[in-house]
C-alpha cells in the first residue's frame, strides 16, 4: 500500500561541494510530530534484492548497474530511524544540504547524490515499485551520475505509517572525474 513518497536530487562537484540543483518532492503530507515515543525497529532487507531490483529496472532503460555502499547504507538507516521516530516524512533533514552533509563523511566525497524516502510499504518489491511509478523518484533510480546506492527500513509499532524506506545514491568522486558531472531541474510537487 502506498502512503508517501519523497526524493531529493543533487549534484555536486569538487572537494568543496557545489550545489547545482536539488529536487525535493512531497507525494504527502506526513504530519510534523517529532514525537520519538514509538518503540523503533531497524527491519533486515535483503540489500541485494534491492540491488538487484533496481539494477533490473536501470539495465530496461540502458543504463549501466550500480554497486550497494556500506556507508550509503549507513546514510539511509540513520535517516529511516529519524523519519520513523517523526512517524513523517516531513523533515529538514531531506533537503539537499542535509544529503550533501549526510553522504560527505567518513572520508567519503561524491559528485552526486539522491534520495528517495517512502512510507507503509510492506516489501521492498512494493517500496519499488512506489519510487517507479513515481515520475520524480523513478528518476533517482534511473540516474546516470549515480553509481552507488545504500537502502534501509525502519518499523514504528505504534506509527501511522509502520514502515519507512530509504535509498540513498551517490557516485563517489574517485569512481569518476570530478569535473564531469551533470545538473537536475527543480520538479514539481507530485498529486
Amino acid at each position: 500500500m502506498h502512503f508517501g513518497n519523497k526524493r531529493v536530487t543533487l549534484n555536486f562537484k569538487g572537494t568543496a561541494p557545489l550545489l547545482l540543483a536539488v529536487s525535493l518532492v512531497g507525494c504527502v503530507n506526513l504530519g510534523t510530530s517529532p514525537s520519538g515515543e514509538g518503540e523503533l525497529t531497524q527491519i533486515a532487507i535483503n540489500k541485494q534484492e534491492a540491488l538487484r531490483q533496481t539494477n533490473d529496472w536501470r539495465k530496461k532503460h540502458s543504463l549501466p548497474p550500480i554497486k550497494l555502499d556500506p556507508h550509503l547504507n549507513q546514510v539511509s538507516q540513520d535517516m529511516a530511524d529519524h523519519i520513523a521516530r517523526r512517524d513523517s516524512l516531513k523533515t529538514s533533514r531531506h533537503s539537499s544540504a542535509s544529503l550533501i552533509r549526510r553522504t560527505q563523511t567518513n572520508g567519503y566525497k561524491s559528485y552526486a547524490g539522491a534520495e528517495n524516502l517512502g512510507a507503509g510499504y510492506a516489501s521492498i518489491s512494493a517500496a519499488m515499485t512506489g519510487w517507479k511509478n513515481s515520475a520524480d523518484h523513478n528518476k533517482n533510480l534511473l540516474n546516470k551520475n549515480v553509481t552507488h546506492m545504500g537502502i534501509a527500513r525502519t518499523n514504528r509499532a505504534d506509527g501511522t505509517y509502520r514502515n519507512f524506506w530509504v535509498m540513498t545514491l551517490a557516485a563517489p568522486q574517485n569512481a569518476r572525474a570530478a569535473a564531469d558531472y551533470s545538473t537536475t531541474t527543480m520538479m514539481p510537487a507530485l498529486q
